[in-house]
Parts: C-alpha cells; sequence; structure tokens
C-alpha cells in the first residue's frame, strides 16, 4: 500500500533507483511524475489529502524555480480524488488547461511548475511496476508495455509460434526482434512483408528456389524459410497471404522441411514463427479470409501490443530517450508544456510517428538551446485536449470530461493575465513561450494583455 496520513505525511513512491520503492495493489490509482524525471516519484489518490510543492514539509516534494512552495493539494470527496490550486504562483493544469478545482481520473495529464505527471493504475505491489527502462533487448517501455509483452518474453526460449497484433508503428518487428534475442537461437532474424510478396513469385521467396526453376531464375535463391534457419521467420501482415499459399505455408510449419521450386527432394528448416498483423487473425478466420487450420498452429501465444495514447506515461520517457539517443547524450532543453501537449496528443502512427517527430525536431531546430511548443508540427499545436478541457475522443473510455470551472468568465480573465503577467518576466517578455507556459494560445495571451492595458487606460483616465 502506499503509505499516507492526513496532511503532509509521506505520500510518494519512489521509483527503482530512485530511492525507497512502495507500491500499490493492482487497481490503485496514482499520480505519476514522469517529467524533468522520468521516474519522479508518484503521488498516491487514494490519502485523504497530500500537498504538491517545493517545500520539505509536502507530501509529494517536487524542486523546481516554477513550483510554490505549497502548490497544490490533492483531497478525496468520497471516491473522487480532486486536484485544488493552492494559489500558485504559476498555476495548475489538467489535461492542458489551467484550473482551480479538478477531479482526477485514469489518464489524466497534470502540469505542476515543471513537472509533468499522468495518472495511471499502479498495476501491482511489485516496485518494478513503476519502472521505465529496457523490457528486453532493443526495447525500452514502461509497465503498461511490460505486462503487455510478459507471456511472449517467456515464451521467447521455447519453440512455440507467436502472434502479435498491434496497430500500425507499435512497434511489431521491433519486439519480434527483441523476442528473438532473447531466445538464444544462434540463426537470423528474418522479416518478411506479406502485403508485399510478388504474387506470382511468393512461393519462390518463400520456399526458395533453383537455378532455371523459372524464366529470371538466373541463380539459385534459398528463399526465407530456409535463410531463417535456426533463428526466426517474422510474417508482417500474415493475413495478406494468399489463401493457396496459407496451406503450403501450413504444411512447412507441420512437416518441418521446405521444397525449393525446381527440387523433388525436401530440405529441413527449424524455424521459429513470429506472426504479426495490425488486425486480429481470429476475426479473420471469423470472416474466412485466412485458414482456420494455420491460426490453430500459429496461435501459441497471442500478443496485443497497446497503442501509444493507451500508454500515455511512456510518452514523457520514450522522447527524452530518443532525444539522449540521437543526440549521443547532449540532448536539448524541454519546456514542460511540450511534454504536456505530447502527452495529451493521441499518437495515431504510434511510436513510429513519436521517432519522426524527434528526428524533425532535432534537424528543424537544431541551434535551439531548448525545445517549446512553438516547435512542434502544426498538428501537434492545432490538437486541442478538447471542449472543456477534457481528453480527447481518442481517449474516450480512460476519463471523463472535468467539471466546470468554479469562476465565472471575468474571474478566469483575470487569472489568466495574472499567470500570464508572471510568465512574461520569466520568459524575457516572450509571449509565445510565455503563453505556451501558461497553458493558453498566442492570440489569447495577446487578448488578455490588450484588455489589460485598456483597463489600466480607463483607471488612469478617471
Amino acid at each position: 500500500m502506499f503509505r499516507g496520513s492526513q496532511g503532509a505525511g509521506q505520500t510518494t513512491v519512489r521509483a527503482a533507483g530512485n530511492g525507497s520503492s512502495t507500491a500499490a495493489p493492482a487497481g490503485e490509482l496514482a499520480l505519476r511524475w514522469l517529467f524533468p524525471a522520468t521516474d519522479g516519484p508518484a503521488t498516491s489518490l487514494s490519502v485523504p489529502r497530500v500537498v504538491l510543492g517545493r517545500g520539505d514539509d509536502c507530501g509529494t516534494v517536487l524542486p523546481g524555480a516554477e513550483v510554490s512552495r505549497y502548490h497544490a493539494e490533492i483531497v478525496r470527496d468520497g471516491p473522487i480524488a480532486i486536484l485544488r490550486d493552492l494559489r500558485s504562483r504559476n498555476g495548475s493544469f489538467v489535461n492542458g488547461r489551467a484550473t482551480c478545482e479538478a477531479s482526477l481520473e485514469l489518464g489524466n495529464v497534470v502540469r505542476v511548475g515543471e513537472w509533468v505527471g499522468v495518472v495511471v493504475a499502479v498495476p501491482s505491489s511489485d516496485e518494478d511496476a513503476l519502472r521505465h527502462g529496457t523490457i528486453a533487448p532493443g526495447l525500452f517501455g514502461g509497465p503498461a508495455l511490460r505486462v503487455a509483452l510478459a507471456p511472449a518474453l517467456s515464451a521467447a526460449k521455447s519453440d512455440l509460434p507467436i502472434v502479435l497484433e498491434g496497430e500500425t508503428g507499435t512497434g511489431k518487428e521491433v519486439v519480434a526482434r527483441a523476442i528473438h534475442a532473447a531466445s538464444g537461437r544462434r540463426g537470423g532474424f528474418v522479416a518478411v512483408n506479406c502485403a508485399a510478396l510478388p504474387e506470382g513469385l511468393a512461393e519462390a521467396e518463400l520456399f526458395g528456389y533453383r537455378r532455371g526453376a523459372f524464366t529470371g531464375a538466373d541463380r539459385p535463391s534459398l528463399g526465407h524459410f530456409r535463410a531463417a534457419h535456426g533463428g526466426t521467420l517474422l510474417f508482417d501482415e500474415i493475413s495478406d497471404l494468399p489463401m493457396a499459399l496459407q496451406a503450403k505455408v501450413l504444411r512447412v510449419i507441420e512437416q518441418k522441411e521446405v521444397v525449393p521450386l525446381g527440387e523433388s527432394q525436401p530440405i529441413r528448416v527449424d524455424t521459429r514463427i513470429i506472426a504479426a498483423g495490425q488486425g486480429s487473425l481470429e476475426a479473420a478466420v471469423a470472416a474466412k479470409t485466412f485458414r482456420a487450420d494455420l491460426f490453430a498452429r500459429l496461435d501459441g501465444v497471442s500478443v496485443r501490443l497497446p497503442a501509444l495514447r493507451e500508454r500515455v506515461e511512456d510518452v514523457p520517457y520514450l522522447f527524452a530517450r530518443l532525444l539522449h539517443d540521437f543526440t549521443a547524450g547532449r540532448p536539448p532543453a524541454v519546456h514542460p508544456a511540450l511534454i504536456e501537449r505530447l502527452c495529451l496528443y493521441p499518437w495515431p502512427f504510434n511510436v513510429r510517428e513519436l521517432v519522426t517527430l524527434v528526428r524533425r525536431l532535432l534537424v528543424v531546430h537544431a541551434h535551439e538551446p531548448s525545445l517549446t511548443v512553438d516547435h512542434l508540427p502544426d498538428r501537434l499545436r492545432r490538437h486541442e485536449s478538447g471542449a472543456g478541457g477534457a481528453l480527447s475522443s481518442s481517449k474516450a473510455g480512460l476519463a471523463r470530461p472535468l467539471p466546470p470551472e468554479p469562476r465565472d468568465q471575468a474571474e478566469r480573465d483575470d487569472l489568466d493575465r495574472a499567470r500570464l503577467t508572471g510568465a512574461l518576466r520569466d520568459h524575457s517578455g516572450n509571449v509565445s513561450r510565455a503563453a505556451a507556459a501558461v497553458g493558453i494560445s498566442r492570440q489569447r495571451a495577446y487578448r488578455l494583455m490588450l484588455r489589460g492595458s485598456k483597463a489600466e487606460s480607463g483607471n488612469g483616465a478617471k
């Protein structure tokens, strides 16, 4: 259980490597602080009250120049955890929206000063359940991905076939390579994109052929099965294999031998099969586009890779790691509002899109001392978290819309204007960066400044 008491008692969990670690039982909600430390503290949402701030006597200590001594508090109201801003200088944000009071639910993104956190369910009592890091060779992530991949990695050293399902860009080939690396098999890893196999040459490419077996076969070929002998063969988008070829693949898997085109004698093969696809193979069987007997042979262990939007807590870690790796350990500074925006973005193309974004930022803004929201592509800067500060529709089911603010529009404008004034001082008058820090658009920042100057002029005239 989380340790906690009324007031400013101990109410945080430290991930492995960051001091003592105390994890919560499965299903307990916690606010994981993931930036600027990718494995920062976790604040339990089950205790009666906890204060967040840079003060040493706070329940969760968040050091930083933009964090007030007593910045915000989280209190319980029956089954609901509520975040309340304690009149902090820089404000508190939930799902990108400055807020005085908001309920916290699974998937919500919170920003307090320099710190960005995500509300997550702590998966187990194991202290490593909160840790981000290397899951398998070449594969990195956090608790959600570790849990999803546990069955496949447990079966890595066996000869069981494995089915990987997941949206485009979720890293199916990366996972397949990690399974191969963990298998201890001495042969190579071969990946074949079934959707790209030439229809007339698919059989030859899979099973090999002798020289002269057909027009254009001016040299022999091992084929993918024999090339992966002793190793692993990944069938990517396997549901795109023609039905006639599916029957021949089934026979190779059952007999453990191939007959190359132009040959009469079978050749033994020892090849571990991993099948991957965006859709469900079981659904393809039901639709009669995939052979049931081949599915039965392949379905040793089936794993669904979670989309990046389903594991928001991995976004800050992956972003920081990619920055570090692509800059040989010399990454630029990153503004917390940028991390907040990344956590709220739905990532339709998953990790592949994140990798491309990092490369773009480092190329286009190579000479910038720090990366801000203004450096993001238009589609990320335009993306809003939804009406009223709720999560986007891509996160439906993770959280409900936040309750309306307890202030009227005039008071909200006054609050935003006061925070903008402080942010302008912090960012040397740079309106774009100040607006990003406060969590408002640049246009709104200019409107607030204009109204403020008109109000001061009116008061001076009196």
